[in-house]
């Protein structure tokens, strides 16, 4: 039959042009979508990815994806790929192997054209995203297969003649409609390691064209090939009214507005991002834009969620299909119009009939798990779950549950993606997704299709871009001073400086700093000035003591017009021919050289006009003291003590004097006299250092005296005769001596002002052969002295 072989066609052309046919957003274009290079093309699964973008602005020229899918036809690889196959005349018995594995079929087509859509960033933590595109869906769902086997092979196929058939809740669904979708997205925390962001697109839909055909429980029998009969089937159906009379969509044909919603959220771990941190014009812990930062990524989004109210057209309606033997040899159904006439003639319309439905979106869940391997090396894990699929509302179109494993490379302007996934049929899929500059082109089966032996779908994408990337930092001599700041942008400088390098860190710049290795003041363009004095020490001979200009920064102290390093006199005012030295007697003799400045001199005498080696101004030949000054009417000796008696003369030269005593003070008479006594009347016992008492009275007056002359000294002199042992005669000596010290001592007299010694027999006064001379030779000596 003619319609049996009409049939046929169009699911072979379906299945191998694909025109206008979408697999789903969420795997037409997933590679792109899951890129970090996606920028407003990552809206089409998850509004959140546009914020925190490698692009500062992004805009979609153009794009298209089409494909097919169904689990009852497929077509061989060599078909494919061998165009001369499509001329022979048994083309669909030896290329088109269908699935008769019990199972209901399912068939999916869609497509979307994309047209210019674009993001751009509102600074760092938020952007804005608007895209637009024309989308399309069919799906039939729950066919069983008897009636798929009659669809292909037509009423005619004999072994399901006469038998009563059932197909529970088969559908088919269509969709064509417009998106406008506004899209925000914001970063919600960025803190350390952690990174979240959500964002959201309202969607404006406005649509083009749908219809829908719903039944829970269809039971039927063909007779004959004419022959049908229909039993309690009860269909929903509705079909919009901007269809015209032959089933084409008005151009002026539109619903009532639409609206939808994509939201989601990303988290992204990023344990190592200090390493994308840097510096630049005067902030610190910038963060690079134009990098990756994160280990792993999840995001979750919601993605079509919404619906479009359209207005029944043709009196489509619900109704109950009951018929026996409805005789369909002849029926011509031309026009949607011959379609629902037939329809509403042949079947009872239900009393509920509503003049709109409302077409839902094919909402989805997804889950996108992205691991940066490293190097532009990337995988992604994305389950993708198909919510609108079940049978309690009869307007929607769906997409199809999938698992994905991406793996991809990125790079700016080259990226290279190979998804792989496993659909809701469990077959596997592998295709192939290029990036080169602003052309974007992939298919997510033609791997498989390129090495199966059979294909049940196919797929391509495209787009065209016009990406502005944002920049990485521009440091080109890496000071942290950004290049359309740096006024040296290529030697290192400081921020303060504008990127100029002050390698002395004095705050002027080297092209500016006279002395760019040595930190000086501004005043002095740079240069260092150590002693303070206003001049530069590289102009500075005296850097280090302040100095006059004139003197090319050198001190003249004493201001003789001398410099002092030059200067031999640097405090005292002198004369260039004396090297800065003075001549106070102008005798040509120098101060410092002249021993009598004051009188002029001759230069055999030092500057002094005669010999006078102490300076005293007694000639040498009349001075009695030549090397110690003194006065002249000392004929030059001193007089330490001004006693009048010169200290060369004087026995006492610190303790003024009389002449008589030698210079020394004055002992009277009656005080010689006590001495003497004290001297004559001591007396020791024999051979003994113990003191006689009748000695007592003339040493008291003795310790009296001393007493009342603080100014005396007595020097006690201790001797022996000859008699007995030397060394016991000297240790006889001393003992007496100490015993007459320790009396006047304890009679008061202190005992600095005692001084002993002992001689023994060394030093008789008389002969030691008499008696009387030994007498004498024993004996304490007793003498006055002053210091």
């Amino acid at each position: 039959m003619r319609k049996n072989y009409t049939i046929k066609l169009l699911l072979i052309i379906a299945l191998i042009n694909a025109l206008s046919i979408d697999r789903s957003i969420g795997q037409a274009f997933m590679p792109f979508a899951q890129s970090n290079y996606a920028g407003v093309s990552g809206l089409l699964l998850q509004p959140a990815s546009i914020v925190d973008s490698r692009y500062k602005y992004d805009m979609t020229l153009f794009g298209a994806e089409t494909s097919f899918n169904n689990n009852f036809v497929s077509i061989k690889r060599s078909a494919i790929f061998k165009r001369m196959t499509w001329d022979e005349i048994d083309f669909v018995d030896d290329y088109i192997t269908r699935n008769l594995d019990g199972n209901d079929k399912t068939i999916y087509a869609g497509g979307s054209v994309i047209f210019p859509s674009f993001m751009i960033n509102l600074g760092k933590n938020s952007a804005l995203g608007f895209t637009s595109r024309v989308r399309s869906i069919y799906n039939i769902d729950n066919i069983s297969e008897d009636f798929a086997q009659l669809a292909w092979e037509g009423f005619d196929y004999e072994p399901l003649l006469y038998k009563t058939l059932e197909n529970a809740n088969f559908s088919l669904q269509a969709n064509n409609w417009l998106e406008f979708g506004f899209s925000y997205a914001g970063v919600i925390l960025n803190k350390d390691k952690h990174f979240l962001k959500g964002g959201v697109t309202l969607k404006f839909l406005q649509g083009a064209a749908s219809g829908y055909v719903f039944v829970r429980d269809l039971t039927y029998r063909l007779d004959s090939p004419d022959t049908l009969s229909l039993f309690q089937s009860k269909v929903n159906y509705g079909i919009s009214n901007t269809f015209d009379e032959d089933g084409i969509p008005k151009i002026s044909g539109i619903s009532d507005p639409g609206f939808g919603i994509d939201l989601g959220l990303v988290y992204e771990y990023r344990p190592d991002i200090d390493e994308f941190k840097y510096n630049m014009d005067g902030r610190e812990g910038l963060l690079r834009d134009d990098k990756e930062k994160y280990l792993f990524r999840v995001g979750i989004s919601l993605l079509d969620f919404g619906h479009i109210r359209y207005n029944k057209g043709y009196y489509s309606q619900d109704f109950v299909a009951d018929v026996r033997d409805w005789n369909i040899n002849g029926m011509e159904l031309n026009t949607i119009q011959d379609f629902n006439d037939t329809l509403r003639n042949r079947f009872n319309f239900t009393d509920n009939t509503s003049e709109s439905y409302k077409m839902g979106l094919p909402t989805a869940l997804s889950l996108q798990v992205d691991y940066n391997i490293g190097s532009g090396f990337y995988v992604n894990f994305m389950p993708y779950f198909a919510l609108r699929k079940g049978t309690n509302m009869v307007a929607k179109t769906h997409y199809f549950t999938s698992y994905s494993l991406t793996p991809r490379y990125d790079y700016k302007w080259f990226g290279l993606a190979v998804p792989l996934f496993v659909d809701q049929f469990s077959r596997f899929n592998a295709g192939l997704a290029v990036r080169l500059g602003p052309i974007w082109v992939g298919s997510n089966t033609i791997l498989r299709n390129s090495i199966a032996k059979e294909s049940y779908g196919v797929d391509a994408y495209a787009m065209v871009k016009i990406p502005i990337f944002k920049k990485g930092p521009r440091d080109r001599d890496n000071d942290a001073v950004s290049d359309k700041l740096d006024h040296c942008p290529d030697i290192p400088g400081t921020w303060a400086l504008m990127g100029c390098p002050d390698t002395d860190g004095d705050g002027i710049t080297d092209a500016e700093d006279e002395c760019p290795y040595d930190k000086g003041p501004a005043e002095l363009k740079g240069c260092p000035d150590r002693d303070g004095d206003g001049i530069p020490d590289k102009d500075d001979l005296c850097p280090d003591h302040p100095g006059l200009p004139m003197y090319s920064g050198c001190p003249d102290s004493d201001g003789d017009g001398i410099v002092d390093h030059l200067d031999e006199c640097p405090d005292q005012a002198g004369l260039p021919e004396f090297n800065g030295c003075p001549d106070r007697d102008g005798d040509g003799i120098p101060d410092r050289l002249d021993q009598c400045p004051d009188i002029p001199g001759k230069p055999e005498f030092n500057g002094c006009p005669f010999a006078d080696s102490d300076k005293d101004g007694v000639p040498d030949d009349e001075d009695e003291c030549p090397t110690i000054p003194g006065p002249a009417s000392m004929k030059g000796c001193p007089d330490t003590d001004g006693d009048g008696i010169s200290d060369k003369h004087d026995l006492c030269p610190t303790i003024p004097g009389v002449a008589e005593n030698y210079g020394c003070p004055a002992i009277e008479k009656k005080e010689q006299e006590i001495i003497d006594r004290s001297f004559s009347a001591l007396e020791f016992e024999s051979g003994k250092s113990v003191i006689k008492a009748v000695s007592y009275p003339s040493l008291n007056e003795l310790a009296s005296l001393m007493i009342q002359k603080p100014m005396w000294k007595v020097q006690l002199s201790g001797h022996t005769d000859n008699t007995g042992n030397p060394v016991k005669n000297m240790e006889l000596s001393k003992n007496r001596t100490q015993a007459v010290k320790d009396y006047l001592i304890k009679q008061g007299v202190d005992e600095f002002r005692i001084k002993t010694e002992w001689f023994g027999q060394e030093k008789p006064v008389a002969d030691n052969k008499t008696p009387a001379g030994r007498q004498k030779n024993r004996r304490v000596e007793m003498e006055i002295f002053f210091e």
